[in-house]
């Protein structure tokens, strides 16, 4: 009996070891680049206020989305959490530029569209491992994501600059050499409401909001130090 509880403490010491080893492997400072696709989506309204001369107020709303390719720079840190975890702790980095729409009113006179250009995506966020085996991980992200805003066309003003919104994803990174891994992640990140207004020559007012939404799929080539 003696001889058995022994071996069996053996074992699981052996087996600690070898998660802690496996572990070991996906620790420290990683820098990647990454190629991505993504669909930018905008649920959008917009609103025309009556005018001087008699006309009524109208009313739309819509649905708008690009398909792009995107590239970009991904630098994090990670530390062990558990004999079989690590905790990654990043930032990446997209320059990003997708053109989407933000509603339309029915009025054809008012031209009551607004047009936005997002770019300049960066994403900070918490990265959770979990070591499958020395080579292999799974892991699941939480990110926190900023954009500029710019608007184009029909003179019409977006009402702030930028904007934010958070994210999650799920993804698997497998070591090709001690170093060198490649990393697979599916992103899903929904933002602020984006807001516009123009004023029509007649006196009326447009204002148009809309709602941004990324998903991405992203493949990741990077190098551990």
């Amino acid at each position: 009996m003696n001889k058995i509880c022994k071996l069996s403490a053996i074992a699981l010491l052996a087996s600690s070891t070898s998660l802690m080893a496996q572990s070991k492997s996906f620790e420290g400072a990683s820098i990647g680049v990454f190629g991505a696709i993504a669909g930018a989506e905008v649920d959008g309204k917009a609103g025309t206020t009556a005018g001087d001369t008699g006309q009524t107020a109208t009313s739309g709303s819509g649905s708008l989305g690009k398909v792009t390719p995107l590239a970009g720079l991904d630098l994090s840190y990670a530390f062990a959490a558990g004999t079989n975890s690590v905790i990654g702790l990043g930032v990446s980095y997209i320059p990003l530029k997708a053109e989407i729409g933000v509603g339309k009113s029915n009025d054809t006179s008012s031209g009551g569209s607004l047009d936005v250009e997002l770019k300049d995506h960066i994403s900070i966020y918490l990265q959770p491992t979990f070591v499958v085996n020395k080579d292999s991980a799974v892991f699941v992200k939480l990110n926190y994501s900023m954009a500029d805003v710019k608007s184009s066309g029909q003179n019409a003003k977006v009402t702030s600059g930028d904007i934010e919104g958070w994210g999650g994803g799920i993804g698997l990174k497998t070591f090709l050499t001690p170093n060198a891994f490649i990393q697979v992640e599916a992103n899903y990140t929904e933002y602020d409401t984006v807001k516009g207004t123009k004023t029509n020559s007649n006196g009326r007012i447009t204002t148009a909001s809309g709602d941004p939404k990324i998903a991405q799929g992203i493949i990741t080539l990077g190098y551990r130090f």
